[in-house]
């Protein structure tokens, strides 16, 4: 692609994603909207890092997500049940059930978080 600014506007490289540490749990990192209400009023999507060691408590929300998994190994609780999930898995997490993501190896736990319907206040 010739144009620069195209390419920023459609494209967004590992690089260039903005991450922000949250208090949300253990090495829990967000980035930017990648896809957000400016695009769509049916969903957003974040990517989520957590390092080695790193993941969420227990936590519920108000409205149904999913994840795709890009890099790393984790456990992911749904309810009572736990999947041991490695890159290029999917999961969905339906509105109200109590979940977490734990990152269970040695290297960052990238994946990305779709939010259904899209999240306003910034948090996962």
């Amino acid at each position: 692609m010739n144009d620069s600014n195209a390419a920023t506007t459609h494209v967004i490289r590992p690089a260039d994603i903005v991450w922000h540490k949250t208090e949300l749990g253990r090495e829990f990192w967000l980035s930017q909207d990648l896809v957000a209400t400016d695009y769509t009023s049916r969903f957003s999507a974040q990517v989520t890092r957590f390092g080695p060691g790193g993941g969420s408590p227990p936590h519920s929300h108000t409205y149904n997500h999913a994840f795709y998994f890009l890099s790393g190994t984790c456990s992911v609780q749904i309810g009572e049940q736990t999947w041991h999930i490695a890159p290029g898995t999917f999961v969905k997490v339906p509105a109200h059930a109590q979940h977490r993501v734990t990152n269970t190896g040695t290297e960052d736990l990238v994946f990305l978080v779709i939010y259904d319907p899209p999240h306003s206040d910034g948090t996962p």
